[in-house]
């Protein structure tokens, strides 16, 4: 598959998310709202960008997954941390260490799977909270370059730190325009930067074992 229509599919994924953000920021203007009304319609816009950016990452990696288990590589041909992870997210390693039958179990269906054509998961181990520690160890995961301490640390973090208050009821965050306005741009760019990592990883082919 060319890097071009990996591109495409992606740029799809950031084109419609971009979208809603947009109209996510505006309806509160669009009508005759009261001012109450505007305040409960804007308090509830950063856990949508916060969805928005979780399944922008979920369906990202997913593509990025489809397209190298298209390739039929075997554990000799794919890179070591794309294969952990695959080991990782199919046998689900931790509970293997639990007793020793399941570690049995899982050796007997690790060599079956070794054996053969790696296909990796297409579940993205995300933990239902994508802040930076999350993106960056996926990205990691996929043998791509890690996003940059600053400034993503900081803004992920805090869209996250907000999606999870209003999401338990806590209110204790004013919610207003600069803010609604920093966390849109915040998913945005983080969008475009995983989108970038992922197209070049791929270019270079960062799944295969060196």
């Amino acid at each position: 598959m060319a890097t071009t229509d990996i591109k495409a599919k992606i740029n799809h994924e950031i084109d419609w998310r971009t979208n809603e953000i947009s109209i996510i920021k505006t309806i509160p203007f669009l009508y005759n709202f009261s001012t109450q009304q505007r305040e409960v319609l804007q308090k509830y816009t950063i856990p949508s960008f916060y969805s928005l950016w979780e399944g922008f990452v979920v369906e990202s990696f997913s593509i990025y997954t489809r397209e190298i288990n298209s390739l039929k590589l075997s554990k000799d041909q794919i890179c070591i941390n794309m294969l952990v992870h695959s080991i990782d997210v199919k046998h689900k390693l931790k509970q293997a260490k639990t007793d020793y039958e399941r570690q049995i179990v899982f050796i007997q269906e690790l060599i079956t799977y070794l054996d053969g054509e790696i296909e990796i998961p297409v579940n993205v181990p995300t933990e239902s909270n994508v802040n930076y520690k999350i993106i960056n160890g996926l990205l990691r995961r996929y043998n791509l370059v890690s996003l940059p301490e600053v400034p993503f640390k900081k803004y992920l973090d805090r869209l996250l730190l907000i999606r999870n208050k209003l999401s338990h009821g806590e209110f204790s965050i004013p919610i207003n325009q600069p803010l609604i306005d920093e966390m849109s741009s915040v998913v945005l760019s983080s969008m475009h930067e995983v989108a970038s990592r992922i197209l070049e990883g791929f270019q270079r082919e960062a799944y295969r074992k060196i």
